[in-house]
């Protein structure tokens, strides 16, 4: 539920550790690409899960593991980094944020999604990497044979998305929880689990490139 800066933050702070996938376009294009399931499903969140690998609000390491097993060019890299990221965001922001929720215990909606769009846009454009990720994006190439979602969703997503961030925020209320230094810092502490998830396929390849 980390909106596309957020991801494009974490994705890049990894990548200044993993130089193979610095400015690299696909691993970037595949770090906003789990959510083209929208481009199918539009506002209807139940197949995200799936599409997330099931890490869409709760941490599934093991998944991600075995994706990576199969599947390891950059765009691939990049998905996992996504639904990772994601799945330390949800826990966070209701274990540290409880104002955001509401007495029953769901999501405010309307407060969340005014502090991420707000903050998100503000990230955007006090970031001159964002904007260099997203000309790369730009240039990226998208996969044909991906295991979760098509050619054409990938492809919509991002036009989507490159519109939406060139133009004007959608939202404009005072942010009151979710502000840039809760995201930078999320960004800071995420890094941990992608690292160690990352080194487990690694021993994998490693294994099997061995054999």
């Amino acid at each position: 539920m980390a909106l596309m800066m957020v991801h494009l933050l974490a994705g890049d702070r990894w990548a200044q550790r993993h130089p193979a996938y610095l400015d690299c376009p696909e691993f970037y294009y595949g770090v906003i690409s789990p959510d083209a399931i929208h481009i199918r499903d539009g506002n209807d969140k139940s197949h995200k899960d799936e599409i997330h690998l099931h890490n869409w609000g709760r941490p599934h390491p093991d998944e991600v593991v075995d994706y990576w097993r199969e599947h390891r060019t950059p765009f691939d890299i990049g998905y996992g980094v996504h639904v990772l990221t994601d799945a330390q965001w949800v826990p966070r922001y209701r274990q540290r944020l409880p104002g955001i929720l509401k007495p029953d215990g769901k999501l405010d909606t309307d407060i969340y999604y005014n502090d991420t769009f707000v903050t998100d846009f503000a990230l955007y454009r006090g970031n001159p990497r964002l904007e260099a990720a997203l000309k790369l994006i730009e240039q990226a190439q998208t996969p044909g044979d991906h295991p979760q979602l098509t050619a054409y969703e990938f492809s919509e997503w991002r036009k989507m998305i490159l519109e939406l961030y060139r133009g004007a925020c959608p939202k404009h209320d005072p942010v009151r929880f979710i502000d840039e230094k809760y995201v930078l810092d999320f960004v800071d502490d995420c890094q941990a689990m992608i690292d160690a998830v990352f080194e487990r396929a690694c021993e994998i390849w490693n294994g099997s490139s061995g054999a």
